[in-house]
Parts: structure tokens; C-alpha cells; sequence
């Protein structure tokens, strides 16, 4: 959707790359989920649904962009498979994210006391393993790489 950028772009000419990337990223997510929530919304309407099981025998998928959008939405993730996720300084990101989740993981699994009270709490009467996972997937990215740090040290580049 290059031309929301070139939007952003016009009205903030001076502004850093990375805000107006921001402001992009902003406008994009925003078209898109206004369009599945009103494109939904109208098929609703118009399929008129009474029970849960009438929405899951509904002949097509209720919950969908409209058809323009949903070609914007492939353009869009062909553009981000080809030239974004592969992006070597995103790898790099991810693999390190991976590699301290899992050693995170490793350690909250195997040290009672190591997390919040809250947390512990529940690991007596709730799998421990589900109450981590719990726990980690409310983890910002930086409370995570944090929280790393804090128990094993600086990250070391990825091992390859």
C-alpha cells in the first residue's frame, strides 16, 4: 500500500523515516481492520444469523475483508514475504527473541519462585507449563529481553 506512505510522506516531509514508516503502519492497520469490522458487520446483516451454527454452515466465511481489500491484503503480504521477513537485521531480531523466549521458557518451567506470586500461585493448582506460557505470552518484547538480561546476562549474537 505504497500509497499511504507516499500520504504520510507528503504531510510530514521532514519527519525521521522511522515515524513516518510508524504513521504508515498506523494508517495501514487501521484501513484494514475498519474494513473486515464493517465488511463483517454487512455480511451479517445480510446473512441474518440467528445461532452459532448458523454462522458455521453459512454457504461463504462471514468474517472477511471486502474484496478490495482482501487484494490489497495479498499484495501486502507478498510484498512483506519478499522483502521484509527475510531481512537479515529482522532475523537476527527474531532468532535472538526465539532463542531467549526458549531459554526464558526453560527456566521459568524448572525454577518454582521465578516468576510473580500471582503466577506461582496458579502453578500449584494449573500445569505449570500452561501457567508459563501464560505468563511469557503477556510479555512485551523489551520486558522479555529484560527479564532475560536479568537472569542469564547480556544476549550473545546469534550462534550459527
Amino acid at each position: 500500500m505504497p500509497e499511504i506512505y507516499a500520504e504520510v510522506d507528503t504531510a510530514y516531509p521532514i519527519s525521521r523515516e522511522k515515524l513516518k514508516f510508524n504513521e504508515a503502519l498506523k494508517r495501514m492497520l487501521d484501513l484494514l481492520a475498519t474494513d473486515l469490522l464493517e465488511t463483517t458487520e454487512q455480511r451479517l446483516r445480510d446473512a441474518g444469523p440467528r445461532t452459532v451454527e448458523d454462522i458455521r454452515s453459512a454457504s461463504t466465511r462471514l468474517v472477511r475483508f471486502s474484496e478490495t481489500m482482501a487484494l490489497r491484503n495479498a499484495e501486502l503480504k507478498h510484498f512483506l514475504c519478499g522483502y521484509v521477513y527475510g531481512c537479515p537485521a529482522l532475523t537476527e531480531d527474531r532468532d535472538r527473541s526465539v532463542r531467549c523466549l526458549q531459554e526464558l521458557f526453560t527456566y521459568y518451567l524448572s525454577t518454582v519462585g521465578s516468576m510473580p506470586a500471582f503466577y506461582e500461585q496458579r502453578a500449584r493448582t494449573e500445569s505449570r507449563h500452561v501457567v508459563v506460557c501464560d505468563y511469557i505470552a503477556g510479555m512485551t518484547d523489551h520486558f522479555l529481553l529484560r527479564q532475560h538480561r536479568e537472569h542469564f546476562g547480556p544476549v550473545e549474537p546469534n550462534r550459527h
